[in-house]
């Protein structure tokens, strides 16, 4: 159904000449003519009745006019809802974190966010790399950031890696270990080690780290997908942390929470990437979230 269309018919059912009627569109009067006769005959319906004394409205016109000045009110809702998403004055947001870039990058960029586009509504979802990734099957998500380790790029998805967290191992300053010269890397298993889910791949870093036999397996004595809950649990207990040192950072700098100085240093990360659907463009709120996402990050290697 073509809008033009159904607007000269509502300014002919308003004018009920064509000579006015042609004239308030910016059209001649044989032009109008051939655009009501178009719409009648897509309609299979008269909808006006053309005399020497001018023009009347039948019946189907009027239900035809009614309907018409709903659907261009819509429209134009329609083209102001796009202008105002395109500036992100509306709209809604629907993504997922991991519990890393949940914990350290986030949440500065939402509080900005937050500032400049108030009137958009935003619902994150946090939560391990698998259970986003099956919410993104399920178009849930519009997108999620997270370690994508394990992540294997199919053709229902596009992955973006575009940064990388060093981890190590933390614990409460007062922790036995603090200071003390290892003569073994595997003493740090006399006490409970905490992370968040690993990544088979981060898994088998630590099994070839820690020498371990075939038969045995790296294993944590807590894992949970809470950074917050985490940093309690090694600030109030012997247990140490495996984390990245973005998400450490606050409390190193406090001075509540150490690396340990580990034999032989490991280099563990988590790799950080944007996943989104293949093929489906992202919402104008969605894109400039994720390009604010970019430049915190640079931000972050220029001041280190």
């Amino acid at each position: 159904m073509d809008l033009r269309k159904l607007r000269h018919a509502v300014v002919l059912s308003e004018e009920l000449n064509f000579a006015r009627a042609a004239q308030k569109v910016n059209l001649t009067q044989s032009a109008l003519s051939r655009s009501i006769q178009s719409l009648e005959d897509e309609l299979d319906g008269k909808l006006f009745d053309r005399t020497l004394h001018g023009v009347s409205i039948t019946p189907i016109g009027l239900r035809v006019v009614k309907r018409a000045k709903e659907l261009l009110i819509d429209a134009n809702n329609l083209r102001h809802e796009v202008t105002l998403m395109q500036n992100h004055e509306m709209g809604d947001i629907h993504f997922g974190v991991g519990p890393l870039p949940g914990a350290t990058f986030l949440p500065p960029v939402l509080a900005q966010l937050l500032n400049d586009y108030p009137k958009l509504r935003t619902e994150v979802n946090i939560n391990n790399w698998n259970a986003l990734l099956n919410q993104l099957y399920d178009e849930q998500l519009e997108f999620f950031i997270a370690d994508v380790h394990n992540l294997t790029e199919d053709k229902k998805i596009t992955v973006q890696r575009f940064s990388r967290q060093y981890g190590g191992f933390f614990c409460r300053r007062e922790h036995p270990l603090v200071g003390k010269a290892f003569n073994n890397k595997q003493e740090v298993f006399e006490y409970p080690l905490v992370s968040v889910r690993l990544p088979e791949s981060v898994n088998n870093e630590l099994h070839k780290y820690f020498e371990l036999a075939a038969d045995q397996k790296f294993e944590l004595s807590l894992t949970c997908d809470n950074p917050t809950l985490l940093h309690y649990v090694c600030l109030h207990s012997d247990s140490v942390l495996l984390s990245t040192y973005p998400v450490v950072q606050t409390e190193i700098e406090r001075g509540t929470m150490c690396e340990l100085t580990m034999p032989d240093q490991i280099e563990v990360y988590a790799e950080m990437g944007i996943v989104t659907l293949a093929g489906r463009s992202l919402s104008p709120a969605a894109s400039w979230l994720i390009e604010k996402i970019r430049q915190y990050i640079e931000i972050r290697k220029s001041d280190n």
